[in-house]
């Protein structure tokens, strides 16, 4: 059994995937990456899967996570090969099911940033961009963010807007954050925890978050893995490069 919170989170993200979706992810992806790994092999949905990698339908049996989510070799005997230029068609035609982001700050209104800390004309740290957030964000029909469960990342308001909640809930498209802590959706009236990680509490969540979370009579809890479970994931980060992440 693995209660470790990197895992915990790679079982939640992986919840969000169906049968049918068009679920792609970017760079920096590890997490996202296996959490395909897990749905594809654990959970057994039947999906298709795309990257940033340009892999189209890659072997999930196969896949094995590099410390650049950009290698193509990551993602092994896909049936072809998409540029990322065709993944930005394919959301704006409205055909992009699930995408993954991570980010450095998240908001109330489930605003990520993804480009500076302080102004963005005079940055205490200038982040790596938002790539396409921006355009994707809007677009894509249900977002999951995966962040740290700190009070300088879950704050009140960002620093700066990469990608917009606040658009995609005028239009009412679902977004979710999966923090190390605990999983949080985020409506009109702001961040609603819905489950939480296997070993924290409530108090855990809500004093260590700058933003407010709303919580209602009844909370989820994400049960730890399996051996088999852990198995799965493990097989595709034989480097246990999950751990890297920070998330414990």
């Amino acid at each position: 059994m693995s209660s470790r919170p990197t895992d915990l989170m790679i079982k939640c993200m992986a919840s969000f995937i169906r049968d049918g979706d068009y679920v792609y992810h970017g760079l920096d992806s590890i997490l996202p990456a296996l959490a395909m790994v897990y749905a594809a092999r654990y959970l057994k949905r039947d999906f298709v899967w795309h990257s940033v990698g340009e892999s189209f339908m890659p072997d999930p049996a196969r896949v094995a996570v590099r410390p650049s989510t950009g290698d193509p070799s990551m993602e092994p005997d896909p049936v072809g090969f998409f540029t990322t230029i065709d993944s930005f068609d394919i959301a704006a035609k409205g055909r992009m099911d699930l995408m993954f982001f991570g980010a450095a700050q998240v908001d109330e209104s489930g605003n990520i940033n993804l480009t500076t800390i302080g102004s963005y004309e005079r940055p205490k740290v200038k982040l790596p961009g938002g790539a396409a957030a921006a355009y994707l964000f809007p677009l894509v029909r249900k977002i999951v963010v995966w962040a740290r469960h700190e009070p300088r990342v879950l704050v009140h308001r960002v620093d700066f807007v990469t990608g917009s909640g606040e658009e995609r809930l005028r239009r009412g498209l679902p977004l979710y954050l999966c923090t190390n802590k605990a999983l949080i959706e985020f409506t009109r009236e702001g961040p609603v925890l819905r489950s939480l990680l296997y070993g924290f509490t409530v108090d855990d969540v809500l004093k260590s978050a700058s933003m407010r979370i709303a919580v209602p009579d009844k909370v989820g809890v994400i049960s730890p893995l399996s051996e088999e479970e852990l198995r799965v994931i493990s097989e595709a980060d034989r480097g246990r490069l999950r751990y890297e992440e920070g998330y414990g």
